[in-house]
């Protein structure tokens, strides 16, 4: 997901880039709930056929699922800022707060786009001074598009009025 915030000089603000989550952590924790209750009630209803061994299964597979929705969200969780001032070029990353921040040279930093094929994702990255940086590894086709328009209108303005 791309969040833009340009002042109204066209080359000044923030970019905010986020995965495209498709549910929210609330929503999967309620639905998760649910399978937690249907699937016991199932397991349930077989402990009083005899089927006593579904029961440690049951709670085996919820465990396993719990697990792997835990591990999704803390891997997916995380987004990019992208600040443009007059002088520099500053990308954060981060969770709840930036845990890494790269700050480029405005003026002597470049916006690469590499494209390898017709509908193969583009790679955006920034360079300067001889370090490159991947911006929006995260995001998909349509989602990079956007970015790509996006900077090219911020890098296009910059160099209009500096």
């Amino acid at each position: 997901m791309v969040t833009v915030s340009i002042n109204d000089n066209g080359y000044n603000g923030h970019i905010l880039l986020e995965p495209n989550l498709s549910l929210s952590w609330k929503t999967n924790t309620r639905i998760f709930y649910i399978i937690c209750i249907i699937t016991f009630a199932i397991a349930i209803h077989f402990y009083r056929l005899g089927g006593w061994l579904v029961l440690p299964f049951s709670g085996l597979e919820l465990l396993l699922i719990s697990i792997a929705v835990y591990l999704f969200f803390k891997r997916n969780n995380h987004c990019e800022v992208i600040t443009f001032t007059d002088d520099k070029v500053v990308i954060e990353r981060g969770k709840a707060s930036p845990e890494k921040s790269w700050e480029y040279p405005r003026h002597w930093s470049k916006i690469y786009i590499h494209e390898h094929g017709l509908y193969d994702i583009p790679k955006v990255s920034i360079k300067s001074h001889g370090k490159e940086m991947e911006m929006g590894s995260f995001l998909g086709y349509d989602e990079k598009l956007l970015l790509i328009k996006i900077l090219k209108e911020v890098t296009q303005k910059f160099q209009l009025y500096h």
